[in-house]
């Protein structure tokens, strides 16, 4: 296929402390995922701001995307939680988004619907 487009996916998104995205993308890997991309972040919840030194800090959060195909999310959701320990609060937060068409996916190959964007194109007129 000369420009794949993967369908049917979903995006798991993972917020835990600063540090921890690793761990998510390690878990996600156990349960079957590719891998997943962790972004930066700042918390403001609840248990995330603390004072030190009469100063407000807000630590920092990793933000864990990883796309799976929908027939896997609830095995990494899954396997992520029991990792993470998710039930404990102030561990983290994890939900899935859907996510109907995907292109640039260096395994794209692997995921269970993939057509041409040639032919998607045409499926739309």
């Amino acid at each position: 296929m000369k420009d794949p487009v993967a369908l049917n996916l979903n995006m798991i998104v993972t917020i835990v402390d600063g540090g921890m995205g690793y761990e998510v993308i390690k878990f996600s890997k156990t349960a079957g995922a590719a891998g997943g991309t962790i972004l930066h972040g700042r918390g403001s919840g609840i248990h995330d701001s603390s004072n030190f030194l009469g100063l407000e800090i807000s630590p920092e959060k990793d933000i864990v995307l990883t796309l799976v195909p929908d027939s896997l999310t609830n095995q990494v959701m899954e396997t992520i939680g029991q990792g993470i320990n998710i039930g404990v609060p102030g561990n983290g937060i994890c939900f899935s988004i859907d996510v109907d068409k995907v292109i640039g996916i260096t395994k794209i190959h692997q995921y269970r619907e993939v057509i041409e964007m040639k032919e998607l194109m045409e499926k739309e007129e």
